[in-house]
């Protein structure tokens, strides 16, 4: 199983802007405060982020591999979901165009058919959350 996922949205601000949610602790928790927050690490190049959520009352906690973070361009990570094995391999794209900033998530190497469409809507919230969060 290994069908991608590619999602795309346009917001109405700076990349600098939607790049501060991705990758600032502090913001992102806000952002992000009644889904999922990050409670350990850095959004640097190598480096790993606990990512803690809630699902059906129980604490998840995912593991996000920073793999390369190009600033207001490009975060690349592999993220090992809670008692899984396999890594998925995600990218955060945002491309400016005028007073617009085209956000892009990717994600493959999905270990089932649930596993991607269960990814693909909690990004396409993300998504959602992060343009009313921003404008």
């Amino acid at each position: 199983m290994n069908d991608a996922v590619l999602l795309n949205i346009s917001i109405d601000s700076s990349a600098e802007k939607i790049w501060q949610v991705l990758t600032d602790v502090e913001t992102f928790n806000q952002c992000f405060e009644n889904i999922k927050k990050i409670v350990s690490g850095s959004i640097e190049s190598g480096k790993t982020v606990l990512v803690e959520s809630i699902h059906h009352e129980e604490i998840i906690v995912d593991e996000v591999n920073i793999k390369s973070a190009y600033i207001n361009e490009r975060l690349s990570f592999g993220l090992r979901k809670q008692n899984s094995e396999k890594e998925i391999d995600v990218t955060f794209s945002l491309k400016p165009s005028g007073n617009f900033t085209y956000l892009t998530i990717e994600g493959r190497n999905f270990s089932d058919e649930f596993n991607r469409s269960q990814s693909e809507n909690n990004w396409i919230n993300m998504m959602q959350l992060i343009k009313k969060y921003i404008q």
